[in-house]
């Protein structure tokens, strides 16, 4: 624990939230059926995903069809990438650069684990708002030490973001995150435990930085793993300083667990002692349980960062590519179901627009349905 954590009343959350009922399944009061107009707009949750099961078809003509000295972003270009772990809030335009370089939608946020990172919170959420089908926006500033914590996480999610994390759960080694104000000595410290069932309740991955990835942080996120089975956890850029053998044997042993792989780390950084190769058959194996990422380039470069995850897609069965690609990703994003601020907030805006109706949405399509009804509403004249 923490040396200066001092223990508090532990944050006691609203009861309809332990019944999940705080996070969209409050279902608004039916209206008229058939043809008769609805009293009050209605919202259900609708968190199927069917991933488009044609793409490994795709990659395969791509590699039938391409030339030995092409590029291989070029190559790949029909293929949908999400870079999961993306440090760019603080630019300018995340997406269009990013895009430029093959990636097409960004999970995103900036700091981390400090107090600044509220900053660049906000500015992830106002990147996904002008850039909804580009940006997944995640969340990192609030204290784990500090019942503060988990309300910030509680409020963010009912907003409407998609992620949490980058969360530095354990660092000495990181010359930059072993220094941050908000970091956990280690992975189930402090107000973390609160935050995980937070992460589970609204069904959203946590992404974790836990450096060294052995020892004593392992061991403890190994409990949390396990306390915690109904959590979405990612280890953030597991193969760093990793190698394949100690994550397939925690993979292995808990579903729970998500792999955010770096490959820009194992292809370009001198520190790295494995290959792109020595790692396929990890993911060969566990094809359903791995993401991509740049993580800003750090440490290497930015358009190194985000070529290196085309060289990992390459050495790839289709199948296994489309999964670690975009579908995985996808698949926790498309089944979170909307929470009771957004269902809230669409039958504020449809009620002044005079407009109820039915929709059937997941949390992404509530988010992208308030922005547009928002719009609507500011070129009435409206607040």
């Amino acid at each position: 624990m923490h040396p200066d954590f001092v223990p508090q009343k532990k944050v006691i959350f609203p009861f309809a939230l332990k019944l999940g009922l705080g996070i969209g399944m409050l279902i608004g009061t039916v209206g008229c059926s058939g043809g008769e107009r609805l009293a009050e707009t209605i919202v259900e949750a609708d968190i199927a995903y069917a991933p488009d099961s044609s793409a490994a078809d795709v990659i395969i003509r791509l590699r039938e069809s391409r030339r030995a000295d092409a590029y291989l972003t070029d190559v790949y270009e029909p293929l949908t990438v999400i870079d999961i772990h993306n440090h760019d809030a603080s630019t300018r335009d995340p997406a269009g650069w990013w895009g430029a370089q093959g990636m097409d939608r960004l999970v995103l946020f900036g700091d981390v684990s400090e107090p600044s990172a509220q900053i660049t919170d906000a500015m992830a959420w106002e990147h996904y708002r002008a850039n909804p089908e580009r940006i997944y926006p995640s969340f990192a500033g609030f204290p784990v030490y500090d019942e503060e914590g988990p309300r910030i996480v509680e409020r963010n999610l009912e907003q409407g973001y998609l992620a949490i994390g980058e969360i530095v759960a354990a660092s000495t080694a990181s010359p930059v995150v072993s220094q941050v104000e908000w970091k956990a000595q280690h992975p189930n410290d402090g107000y973390l435990p609160d935050i995980y069932e937070l992460a589970a309740a609204y069904k959203v991955p946590i992404l974790l930085h836990i450096d060294p990835p052995n020892g004593m942080p392992i061991a403890y996120f190994v409990q949390a793993l396990r306390e915690h089975p109904d959590t979405i956890f990612v280890f953030a850029h597991a193969n760093v300083f990793n190698p394949p053998s100690h994550i397939e044997g925690m993979i292995k042993e808990f579903p729970n667990l998500y792999i955010d792989f770096f490959p820009g780390f194992t292809a370009y950084d001198p520190g790295s002692g494995n290959k792109l190769e020595d790692f396929v058959p990890l993911l060969e194996s566990y094809p359903d349980r791995v993401f991509l990422s740049t993580d800003g380039g750090y440490g290497i470069g930015k358009t190194r960062a985000a070529y290196a995850m085309f060289e990992m897609i390459d050495l790839l069965s289709p199948e296994t590519a489309v999964k670690v690609a975009y579908q995985n990703y996808e698949r926790l994003i498309e089944q979170q179901p909307p929470t009771a601020t957004q269902i809230s907030k669409i039958k504020e805006l449809t009620g002044k627009l005079n407009e109820p109706g039915r929709y059937s949405l997941n949390k992404r399509k509530a988010n992208e349905l308030i922005f547009e009804l928002e719009r609507r509403l500011a070129g009435l004249g409206g607040s």
